[in-house]
């Protein structure tokens, strides 16, 4: 059922759609006076409201933007018996929902006042995600005081107070940082915190996109432009429209994705599969990664000048294991989060567990204390965290190393005393390789399990550090 305000001055009419739609469900209020819709409008918040535009003490188009401030979420749908275009085009910049004029057949209002509820709720459910999902995002998710996270915030805060994120071409974000590090949560924050807060924020996945159907997502297609095109479709582009893109993982783009993505942040503009218009894009973008493109540039592995197009602004997050500082109030928001989420109790953690997990490396960083943590909760039975209780393998001195590839190769590493450089030690399997195969780089790339340009840009580097 929903409440709807009906503004009349001619009683038997009013009285005929009240009746109307009280036999489908409504509540109804009837005003007759525009003293009267004020006050009855402050009273009982309607979800929509039907407005005469002649009325006995005034004029519904002033009022109504009067009736929208009170409750901003309510519909209006006008109807009057003086209708001409110009009056419609004034209601709907006043605000109106709908136009009807006079004589109103009831069935048609009865629906456009359901569509006009579903709408309203649409709207209120949007704007309660939204408000949500702000929360959600904003700086005070990024837990810690370190030096590297307050460093972070401060970008962040910089970049959301610049007028430069409200220009159709505002400046790229590159955010970077190991697997786990809390990149989405980065790029969540720089939009919440910024100018285009109110519009969408778009995560795409990188490596989820099939190569074939990049453009299709990204950019969108009409309808026929391949065989299962039965419809035309927006791309993601078009649907982050004034808000922001975020691009994750786009360290692993294929070549001719990397080249159809420069193309539409340079031009800012893109071009649907089987298109043959240009559509502007009003977008901001970040992107994100956990590989160092400036090596994967050198390899040839990434565009040049895609890196410097993506790379205007550049934060980069630190490991876990480098925040040893953030780690208690780390762990103490996850333990909440967490018992909350299941149902369960918080559990206290003692400071042996603390102690050793600042001695363990992090490979997964902030993602895999989260799962930790989990794990603890689900798993112990204890009110309290122990270091006996933690499934964490610290790394242990050890002398000797041998590595043994499936094609015979061993290499045998001595960190007994001073142990050899990383610089040395990807040397020796460099050549260790080219000599192996027979000074095939080729071969030996293949060997490694890596491209030939990398595998020719990382012996010409080590041969220059060597000397």
């Amino acid at each position: 059922m929903s409440r709807v305000l009906i503004i009349e001055d001619e009683p038997l009419l009013a009285d005929n759609i009240r009746e109307k739609l009280e036999t489908v469900g409504h509540e109804v209020h009837v005003a007759h006076t525009c003293g009267e819709a004020m006050k009855c409008n402050a009273r009982v918040s309607p979800e929509v409201i039907i407005l005469d535009l002649r009325l006995p003490d005034g004029d519904g188009l002033e009022i109504l933007p009067k009736l929208k401030e009170e409750t901003s979420s309510t519909n209006v749908i006008v109807v009057t018996a003086h209708g001409n275009e110009r009056i419609a085009v004034e209601a709907m910049k006043a605000g109106a929902f709908e136009y009807l004029t006079k004589p109103v057949r009831l069935d048609e209002l009865s629906l456009v006042v359901t569509r006009a509820v579903d709408h309203g709720r649409l709207s209120n459910n949007l704007d309660f995600l939204r408000t949500q999902e702000e929360a959600k995002s904003g700086l005070s998710r990024i837990i810690g005081e370190s030096k590297g996270v307050r460093d972070m915030k401060k970008a962040i805060r910089r970049l959301g107070k610049t007028d430069a994120l409200r220009l159709p071409n505002p400046p790229t974000v590159l955010v970077t940082g190991e697997t786990g590090t809390g990149k989405d949560l980065v790029a969540r924050a720089i939009h919440y915190h910024g100018p285009r807060r109110d519009k969408p924020f778009i995560h795409v996945n990188c490596t989820a996109v099939p190569e074939s159907l990049f453009e299709s997502e990204l950019f969108g297609h009409l309808r026929g432009a391949f065989t299962s095109a039965s419809h035309a479709k927006r791309g993601l582009f078009e649907v982050a429209e004034g808000g922001t893109i975020f691009l994750d993982e786009i360290g692993h783009l294929q070549p001719d994705m990397q080249a159809k993505l420069l193309h539409a942040i340079e031009n800012r503009e893109i071009r649907p599969v089987g298109g043959t218009q240009m559509r502007s894009i009003n977008v901001h973008i970040i992107a994100a990664t956990n590989r160092d493109l400036r090596e994967a540039v050198e390899a040839n592995e990434f565009r040049r000048d895609l890196y410097h197009r993506i790379r205007v602004v550049e934060i980069a997050l630190p490991p876990l294991r480098e925040r040893a500082d953030d780690l208690p109030s780390l762990v103490s928001h996850f333990l909440k989060m967490h018992a909350q989420r299941f149902g369960v109790r918080p559990k206290e953690i003692t400071d042996d567990a603390l102690s050793l997990m600042a001695s363990h490396a992090w490979p997964g960083n902030i993602r895999e204390l989260s799962h930790l943590i989990e794990n603890c909760l689900l798993q112990l039975e204890e009110p309290v965290i122990d270091a006996s209780n933690l499934p964490l393998i610290v790394d242990r001195p050890n002398h000797e190393v041998r590595i043994e590839s499936p094609e015979g190769l061993v290499v045998h590493l001595d960190f007994d005393g001073v142990g050899p450089t990383l610089e040395e030690v990807e040397r020796t399997i460099l050549l260790a390789a080219y000599r192996y195969t027979g000074h095939n780089m080729t071969g030996a790339a293949r060997l490694l399990g890596i491209t030939r340009e990398a595998f020719r840009y990382r012996l010409k580097r080590s041969a220059e550090k060597a000397r």
